[in-house]
């Protein structure tokens, strides 16, 4: 088993949850040759084994760059779990800045490169300064418990501790000190604007406008009968020559056309039939070779019926396709195409026939059209 073309381009993704471990499967390399559309990079991805199976940094949370003496604070907003990338969202550490979701401008970097925002922690005041200060701590290692499955929300949970930081938290002892746990992102709930006048309201969805017959109260009654497709057709023009039970469910007389044609036990149903069919035409045609053997082994009456009966199935199925072709309008086609080119053909018989050409000069009346001299 191997990646999907769609869950290779569409690898970026903004979800927080591990819901699977596809992401560790092998990318077939016809894949990565061309880009999914012209004008988009070529998709890339790392070796199945360095992959990361439980992702620690997922979109929602801030991390800064290792090496960046800047200190700047990102947010993640996209983790390609394929390429091991993280798509950073914006910068945080400007005075006065409020988050906007609109703003999707970032950049890739490795996952390796991030260390995860612990949080902001007091520390005592430095050089003359009488005032505390508050400064951001990273996670330099990350741990995690043991991850469970949650059923009900369809993904992996796990716990992530910061096993060391950077800074040192102002109250760190070799001796005392814990692991840090490190709560998830929370995801921003949708908010339902107020309907407009074109939308339709939550009463008028919920409103019940229909409500089913009840079934029989015990096996042992009789179902209702069914009626024929024919007895439907006769009912729309002679009214009085059928009568239906106004009492039985609707879906009994739309049972056709509420069932799904294409549905699995309907197909497989369809199948058998054609099995058993082709099976008992065999049989008819090896009874028929072997009550005339005439002078034949029964090996031989047996291979002939065989083989007639191939070329029979041959000729249904050609028949069969002759029949599609009439019943979907193309022998109608050809005859609309002939007629229509001798209609084509006529009308320039006769324009040639009825040419006249005027009187001009450097024109020469060909002999053979010349009427003969009469003595």
């Amino acid at each position: 088993m191997s990646i999907s073309t769609r869950e290779l381009y569409f690898a970026a993704t903004t979800q927080p949850f591990t819901r699977h471990f596809r992401h560790l499967l092998p990318v077939p390399r016809f894949l990565l040759r061309h880009p999914p559309m012209p004008g988009d990079p070529k998709p890339k991805d790392t070796r199945p084994k360095d992959r990361i199976k439980f992702w620690n940094i997922v979109p929602g949370d801030y991390v800064r760059l290792r090496g960046d003496t800047k200190g700047t604070i990102h947010e993640v907003h996209r983790v390609n779990k394929l390429s091991n990338r993280v798509l950073l969202k914006r910068e945080l550490n400007r005075p006065n800045y409020t988050p906007d979701s609109s703003n999707k401008t970032g950049f890739s970097v490795p996952y390796s490169q991030c260390q995860l925002l612990v949080g902001r922690y007091e520390y005592p005041p430095e050089g003359e300064s009488e005032q505390p200060q508050v400064k951001p701590v990273f996670a330099t290692r990350l741990t995690m418990s043991k991850p469970y499955w949650y059923p009900k929300g369809g993904y992996w949970i796990w716990r992530r501790y910061a096993v060391n930081t950077a800074p040192r938290l102002p109250n760190y002892s070799e001796k005392t000190h814990v692991s840090i746990r490190i709560p998830w992102p929370k995801t921003n709930t949708v908010t339902k604007p107020d309907p407009s006048p074109y939308d339709t309201t939550e009463d008028v969805v919920k409103e019940i406008t229909y409500t089913p017959a009840p079934l029989p109260s015990s096996l042992l009654q009789p179902a209702p009968r069914i009626p024929s497709e024919q007895e439907y057709i006769t009912w729309l023009n002679k009214p009085e020559k059928v009568s239906f039970d106004k009492a039985a469910p609707v879906e009994v007389h739309l049972a056709k056309e509420l069932s799904n044609p294409h549905g699995r036990a309907k197909k497989q149903a369809r199948w058998q039939a054609f099995q058993a069919r082709r099976k008992a035409l065999l049989n008819e045609f090896i009874r028929a070779e072997l009550a005339n053997l005439n002078g034949r082994t029964r090996r031989e009456a047996r291979a002939e019926a065989t083989w007639k009966w191939k070329n029979h199935l041959e000729e249904e199925r050609k028949a069969e396709l002759k029949r599609r072709w009439r019943d979907r309008g193309e022998e109608a086609r050809l005859i609309r195409k002939a007629k229509r080119k001798a209609r084509k053909a006529a009308k320039r018989e006769q324009k040639l026939r009825s040419l006249v050409l005027e009187e001009a000069p450097n024109q020469v009346v060909p002999p053979s059209a010349k009427a003969p001299a009469t003595a």
